[in-house]
């Protein structure tokens, strides 16, 4: 077992991005839980701001190598799937679209690290929108494209053209714990959001029963892909520093996955088996497991206690 530090090749020693201070408390330290491999990554607190962050972190260009065209996030096209696993799958992503559809009916839509197309497909369904998605992994790129036939560019957020006030709705599904220097992310954000208009973020819940459950195997902290994780005031923080205000917070999809992906952890990591640990995940997230523990997903994402919260913030209009 090896641990990265500030002096590991391809890894970065930076204070926190979000307030500057350099202090700070180790909080999870965890293999790649998804990848494999024995390489230790370590997450801390800020004890300025309360924000936990990954360091030392990978540099970007490192980072790419976690991102391999089989990553769980990178799923088959829909259109690939059984009727039965394409129903569960669009059943989520139309929940997004009407959320989205509660605040604003039509318009441009920005989808950012849209991965492999699959909201963008199902939002194209809806008419008088205009669609475009974001995505700096080049081999999800060519999977929306080419499979999905979604307009994506292949970049991060920050070095699109797009111009300022272009966009009616921007979107950052399970986004904004990848990203570095999130301040600026959102910022980018508000800056190509016409006044009114809304973001949608879903992130991991740093107040969720899975969290307290699970420890360093909660399947929120992700390392080494994520890199930040936020107090919800924190981020609200954030957003209103950048004229940005919530208007609606909830726990709206991911719950069974998130909990069956954080149990498989936690028996990876007592007993070190990935054989054993992936039929457990099989089995926890068939669809038979998904139908008996809905009542208790549903009450727990009912008192905003689940593994994910996706907020609405409402850009402020101009005066």
């Amino acid at each position: 077992m090896s641990f990265v530090n500030e002096l590991s090749d391809g890894f970065e020693n930076i204070p926190c991005e979000v307030c500057g201070h350099d202090e700070r408390a180790i909080v999870a330290t965890n293999t790649d839980l998804f990848l494999g491999g024995k390489t230790e990554f370590s997450m801390h607190e800020c004890l300025n701001c309360g924000v936990i962050y990954q360091h030392p972190r990978p540099t970007f260009s490192k980072m790419v190598e976690f991102y391999p065209s089989d990553y769980v996030a990178y799923t088959p096209s829909l259109h690939t799937e059984s009727n039965l696993a394409r129903f569960f799958r669009q059943y989520g992503l139309r929940k997004r679209v009407k959320l989205i559809e509660q605040y604003v009916q039509n318009g441009r839509l920005l989808d950012v690290g849209s991965a492999t197309g699959d909201f963008l497909s199902v939002m194209s369904s809806q008419p008088d929108w205009q669609l475009i998605g974001v995505e700096p992994i080049h081999s999800a790129v060519a999977q929306s494209r080419n499979e999905v036939g979604v307009d994506v560019v292949e970049a991060l957020l920050n070095d699109v053209p797009f111009a300022p006030e272009s966009f009616d709705v921007i979107t950052m599904w399970d986004v904004i714990e990848h990203v570095y220097d999130p301040v600026k992310v959102v910022k980018q954000a508000a800056i190509l959001l016409r006044p009114g208009g809304v973001l949608v973020v879903n992130y991991p819940n740093l107040g969720s029963i899975d969290r307290r459950l699970f420890g360093a195997a909660w399947a929120g902290y992700d390392l080494p892909r994520h890199l930040y994780l936020f107090p919800t005031t924190l981020l609200n923080k954030i957003m209103k520093t950048a004229g940005i205000k919530e208007i609606e917070r909830k726990c709206l999809y991911g719950s069974h996955g998130a909990t069956g992906t954080s149990i498989t952890f936690a028996i990876e990591k007592q007993f070190g088996h990935k054989h054993f640990s992936e039929i457990a995940r099989k089995f926890l997230l068939s669809k038979v497991m998904r139908i008996l523990l809905s009542p208790y997903f549903l009450l727990i994402d009912h008192f905003k206690l689940g593994s994910n919260l996706t907020v609405v913030f409402k850009k402020e209009n101009e005066k």
